[in-house]
């Protein structure tokens, strides 16, 4: 691949002319000068559910307020936001909620997003009570990508060469992020995505608190057998201008960079650091159950209404994976889930 944005890639390749992809993808997305999210207009090139329409939000409050209930009602109750970037789902959740003063005023909200400059490992406090809201965050971790060739696992890494980017493989000795079971069912010439530090992420997200609700909604798969498919290109998704590409290396720092969830493996590691998985559904079932038609029935204009229908598209947003845990193990029973 022929070199592009040099300046950026002077950047990723400062110390060695070959890095792993989640050192890539890192920069890329994130450099303080030349990253995509610091210098694109980021509604353009792709939709989440808060920016869809503020629905989402009101409906996510009402959410937040059962877990606050679940907890008696504390008088200090902490919110933590994962990836909210410029605050969209914050301002339409406050908004909602300041309608219950007494609610609203136990609140203390953190968004915590990488784009507004925070480390989630750097942050240190210890709450008694409160909820953590991911929407669309573990997608867009960076990763690092593998693939099985002649039985083994190699690991994909990125080459600065003649001046062109070009992917290169490294034999990995102890492969131990699935089990053996789960290798010897991938096809030889599948790619595959693994978020590397995930278990430090989820550890500091346990830290947070004594006792949480976690309501995460993200794309993905909550099977392996996603994984013993030959997939050649991987299960990354590049966004730029509303479309798709799988090619990571070309219109380096002008495109979002997301893989698909692997949920098998985020459960795995919520469950190592003390979060009990409560259940699981659909965005379009979460947002349904939880009023969404009171809502629908209310917006006046066509435009709104198909923003709306957006948001329980099957085949979009609607399909989006809403997973629930609890820390510690609890008897917490999300509302969606109840007839």
């Amino acid at each position: 691949m022929k070199i592009e944005n040099k300046d950026l890639l002077d950047k990723i390749f400062f110390k060695s002319s070959t890095v792993s992809y989640s050192h890539f993808i890192n920069l890329s997305l994130y450099d303080d000068e030349f990253g995509y999210y610091k210098n694109n207009n980021i509604p353009k090139d792709f939709m989440t559910s808060p920016t869809t329409h503020e629905s989402f939000g009101r409906i996510m409050s009402k959410q937040i307020k059962d877990i606050w209930n679940y907890y008696d009602n504390p008088r200090q109750f902490t919110v933590v936001e994962l990836g909210g970037n410029n605050g969209k789902l914050k301002k339409d959740i406050l908004k909602d909620i300041s309608k219950d003063k007494r609610f609203f005023n136990s609140v203390v909200y953190l968004n915590i997003d990488k784009v507004n400059g925070d480390e989630i490992n750097n942050i240190d406090f210890n709450a008694d009570f409160g909820c953590i809201i991911s929407n669309e965050f573990f997608d867009a971790l960076s990763f690092n990508r593998f693939i099985k060739e002649n039985d083994e696992i190699m690991e994909i890494n990125v080459k600065l060469k003649n001046n062109e980017l070009v992917e290169v493989y490294k034999k990995i000795e102890n492969f131990n992020f699935f089990n053996n079971d789960v290798i010897s069912k991938i096809p030889n010439g599948s790619v595959f995505e693994v978020i590397n530090d995930l278990d430090s992420i989820i550890k500091k997200l346990s830290s947070f608190f004594n006792n949480c609700v976690m309501v995460t909604i993200d794309y993905g798969f909550n099977d392996y057998n996603k994984l013993f498919f030959k997939n050649p290109n991987g299960l990354i998704r590049c966004y730029h201008n509303h479309s798709m590409d799988k090619n990571i290396l070309k219109n380096i720092g002008e495109k979002d960079i997301t893989c698909d969830v692997n949920f098998n493996f985020l459960n795995d590691s919520l469950d190592k650091f003390g979060f009990n998985k409560i259940a699981n559904t659909t965005q379009e079932k979460f947002l349904i159950k939880n009023g969404f038609r009171k809502y629908f029935d209310n917006a006046t204009r066509n435009e709104e209404k198909r923003s709306m229908i957006s948001l329980i598209n099957p085949d979009g947003l609607g399909g989006f994976h809403v997973y629930y845990h609890e820390k510690p193990e609890g008897s917490f029973s999300p509302s969606c889930l109840n007839d």
